[in-house]
């Protein structure tokens, strides 16, 4: 318990000195503008997770279908249902975050 509390604080301290080093900046908003360039690339990488991880789930979902007409009691509908359904949602989340043109305003 102890040594897992010891090793908690050690990463948040390293994180909180490393954060000066990512937010060096005249101002506030080149403070805000110097953050925002990881923040950009985790979108990216996110959308491109979403859409590889969305076409593994549809190819399950075939998968499963074919061991479903095989053998219906070794995998259930419901199964593939659910992976077809989670992989369509999946492949649709970075369309979404397209249409909305970069996400959902907080303010206007």
């Amino acid at each position: 318990m102890l040594k897992n509390k010891l090793n908690q604080a050690l990463v948040i301290s390293c994180l909180l000195s490393c954060l000066p080093l990512f937010a060096w900046a005249d101002s506030l908003g080149g403070m805000a503008n110097n953050l925002m360039t990881p923040v950009s690339v985790l979108s990216g990488f996110l959308n491109s997770a979403c859409l590889l991880v969305g076409s593994f789930f549809v190819f399950a979902g075939i998968i499963k279908y074919m061991e479903h007409r095989r053998s219906p009691l070794m995998v259930t509908i419901s199964t593939v249902v659910f992976l077809f359904i989670a992989g369509i949602v999946l492949m649709l989340l970075p369309l979404v975050y397209k249409w909305t043109e970069g996400g959902i305003p907080f303010w206007k």
